[in-house]
This record gives C-alpha cells, structure tokens and sequence, in this order.
C-alpha cells in the first residue's frame, strides 16, 4: 500500500469514528464517512468495500489512538488521557462495543480491543484483575461524563485519584 493510500483510510478511519461518535452506528455510511474526511463520494467503499470492513477500521483506530494514548506519561498522566480523551472516540468505542449489529458485524474485534485495554492496563496497574477494576472504574467516569457533560476540572482530578488510589491500593 502506497502512502497516499495509507494516509486515505486513516482519514477514512477517523472521520468514522466521527461519524458514529456524532451520529451513532446507525449513521455509518460510505457516504456519509466520504462527506466527513471531505474525499469524494465513492473512496470509503474503495478502501472499505463492506460495512464490516468500514466497522472493523474505524475499532482498530481507535484501538491504535487510545493505545497511544496509554503510553503517554506516568499513571496519572495515562488516566487524565483516556478521561479527557476525544469525546466522539470514546462515544463511537462504547457504541461499537454496545450495539449488536455492530458487534455481530465486528465478530472477534470487538473482544480484541477490551483485550487489548486489559494487556494495557496489566502494564500499568500490575495485574490483569488490577487492569480490569481499573477500567471498569473509568468506564464508568466515561459514562458520567458523557451523560452529564458538566464535570469540574477540580471534579475530574478527584475521581482520577481516587481510580488510582483503589487501584494500586487494592490487595
């Protein structure tokens, strides 16, 4: 694959990831993922000839980005960056994981990515149980937070501590 490609469904990638992350799965279109990376009517099915395929991009990105993400800094610094993460990243991440066409498209993928957090989160919490209760806490703070919308930054810096206070904590 040539760069020029590369660089296409990456943009393909993300602006699905827009679009579920806005629109629901619902809205996945070849067109409608066209439209948002602003590429011509006809490139998303392309690259992507099948819905699954579209669906498939779009969970490996994110997969790719939040694992970035789990690299950067010290522990507080990995919590901050999924809690303050892109907002239609972690709304299109819960909806492909919770929808079941989207899951029954996705087949194994969908078990891959929690897999991949709980690989991640063993490296940084110690333990694959440690990993879990940790993103089962954050989950949740997610969830808060895209529901309400109304979190402090003073708010946000507390319940991260107390993640990493009962996760590192716990025997």
């Amino acid at each position: 694959m040539n760069a020029r490609d590369a660089d296409r469904k990456t943009r393909l990638a993300d602006a699905a990831i827009e679009v579920i992350g806005t629109g629901g799965v619902r809205a996945l279109t070849h067109r409608a993922v066209d439209t948002r990376a602003g590429l011509p009517q006809g490139t998303c099915g392309y690259h992507f000839p099948s819905r699954a395929a579209l669906l498939t991009a779009a969970l490996t990105r994110i997969a790719l980005l939040d694992g970035a993400d789990s690299r950067a800094g010290d522990l507080a610094d990995v919590l901050r960056g999924w809690v303050h993460g892109d907002a239609a990243r972690t709304r299109a991440r819960f909806m492909l994981m919770l929808d079941p066409q989207a899951r029954a498209e996705l087949g194994p993928s969908a078990a891959r990515l929690a897999d991949g957090f709980v690989e991640q989160g063993t490296a940084l919490f110690g333990s694959a149980e440690r990993a879990r209760l940790a993103i089962a806490l954050i989950d949740g703070l997610l969830l808060d937070e895209l529901i309400r919308g109304t979190v402090t930054d003073e708010q946000r810096a507390a319940r991260l501590a107390a993640v990493q206070e009962i996760v590192t904590t716990r025997r």
